[in-house]
Order: C-alpha cells, then sequence, then structure tokens
C-alpha cells in the first residue's frame, strides 16, 4: 500500500524541489490543501473567461495557476498551464479552444490525487470502499449507511474510479453499470485487465435488472448485484458478501 508521499511520487510530483520553498511537510500540506480546495472554482473561472473572449484575464489566471503548481511539485501540470497563458497573451483563441479539454482533464486529475492524498493522511488505518455512481443521492445514501469501520472513496464517472483505484488500496468496490462517460463495464474490464477482480469484491449497483445485463455483469467474477432501490438491510447483506470474500480467499488486508 502506498504512502502519503509515494503516492504524490507516482504521479511525478517533485516533492523535494517542492520542499526546497517550503522548509517542511506542515507547510507544504497547508499550501497544497488550499491549492487542492481553489482548482475548481479556478477552472470555472478559467472557462469564463474563455467564452467570453477576456484573454488577459485568462492568461493571468493561467500564470497564477502554472507558477502555484510549480511551487508545488506539480512540475508537469504547470507547463499544461505556461502553454495557455502564453497562448492567452498572444490572444490564440484558437488554441485555447481546441486544448481546453487538457486543462480540464489536468485539473481532474490533480483533485483526484490530492483528494486521496488527504483521505489517506486523515484515514489511514481504515478500509477503503470505492463507491461509483453519477447520483448524488446513492452516494450519500450509502455513504451514510457505511459503519465507521471504513473510509468511503467517492467518483461519479468511470474515469475518476479509474483514477481512485490506482492511487489507492482498495477494499471494496459498489459499482454502478449506467455513467456518463466511462460507463461501469468499461470499469470492470480494466479491473479485469488489471488482474484486480481476484483480489477486490465488486458488487454492481443497478436499477437495470433485465436478464441481459444481469448476464453481462456475471460474465466479469462479481461479488453480487444491489438492485435498485435498496435499503439498510440489503446494503449490510453485502457487507457480509465482502467480509466472506475475504475469508474465503484468506487474503490479509
Amino acid at each position: 500500500m502506498m504512502n502519503n508521499i509515494d503516492l504524490l511520487k507516482a504521479y511525478n510530483v517533485d516533492i523535494n524541489a517542492a520542499l526546497e520553498l517550503w522548509g517542511d511537510m506542515e507547510s507544504y500540506n497547508e499550501s497544497l490543501k488550499e491549492f487542492k480546495d481553489s482548482l475548481n472554482s479556478k477552472l470555472a473561472s478559467l472557462e469564463n473567461f474563455k467564452n467570453t473572449n477576456d484573454l488577459q484575464n485568462y492568461a493571468i489566471l493561467a500564470h497564477s495557476m502554472k507558477s502555484e503548481s510549480k511551487y508545488l511539485g506539480f512540475m508537469n501540470e504547470a507547463e499544461i498551464f505556461l502553454a495557455h497563458e502564453l497562448n492567452g497573451k498572444e490572444g490564440n483563441k484558437e488554441f485555447i479552444d481546441n486544448n481546453f479539454n487538457t486543462i480540464k482533464e489536468t485539473v481532474r486529475k490533480m483533485v483526484t490525487l490530492l483528494n486521496s492524498y488527504f483521505n489517506n493522511e486523515e484515514n489511514g488505518h481504515k478500509k477503503k470502499i470505492l463507491i461509483a455512481d453519477d447520483s448524488n443521492i446513492i452516494l450519500n445514501y450509502l455513504e451514510k449507511n457505511i459503519t465507521e469501520e471504513y473510509k468511503v472513496l467517492k467518483a461519479f464517472d468511470g474515469s475518476e474510479a479509474i483514477e481512485l483505484l490506482k492511487n489507492n488500496s482498495i477494499y471494496a468496490i459498489l459499482l454502478d453499470l449506467n455513467m456518463p462517460g466511462l460507463d461501469g463495464f468499461e470499469v470492470l474490464k480494466y479491473l479485469k485487465e488489471s488482474n484486480l477482480m481476484d483480489k477486490i469484491p465488486v458488487v454492481i449497483i443497478t436499477g437495470d435488472d433485465t436478464e441481459e445485463t444481469i448476464k453481462k455483469a456475471f460474465s466479469y467474477p462479481i461479488l453480487d448485484v444491489l438492485n435498485k432501490p435498496f435499503n439498510d438491510k440489503s446494503v449490510d447483506k453485502i457487507f457480509i458478501s465482502i467480509k466472506s470474500f475475504y475469508e474465503n480467499k484468506k487474503i490479509s488486508v
């Protein structure tokens, strides 16, 4: 299992360079958390400047994001923000329009990584349950009904789920099949190709109980299916099955 620093290093964050500026991990972490909490709002402002053709302010904000990324050791990301800063200064709207998805994906990956980093720091001894569902209602209901024994990591689509899988030691997965972007079947495909399905129990969440869908889901070695709508009793039953999975496999977690 990766510790906190290993998570950042695996993402090619230059910790040594960052600590030359910040001096100690406590100061670094404080600035890193502030940076994480600001990223989505800065992305929204950046997109607004793009849409209103305010390239002067676009360049100023891209410069700020570049500098903060560099100071915190995100050197590759700083280069992406630099390219947008320079093209904003030059008024190159075509470049910005054609490459804005790169900025969005960069910010998404950084936020996912940093959420994992701080979750590890605060909940290092808890087993992690990954819940992937595009419904906030489902995510919040399941999180509320999962005991404090576990730390819940939430993903709104398959891409976020895969990023969390790459950066965390996951105890079990509750996976919705119907999500935007990469759906649940794409996540199952990733798990199978990564040889993770015999190591991590996967429970499918679905409101589609047609024979075709269920048959396709069980073509993968999933543990069980949690049909929507569900209740506390059915959730408890799933977690009994998850614990039995590890007892039967005799896997130490």
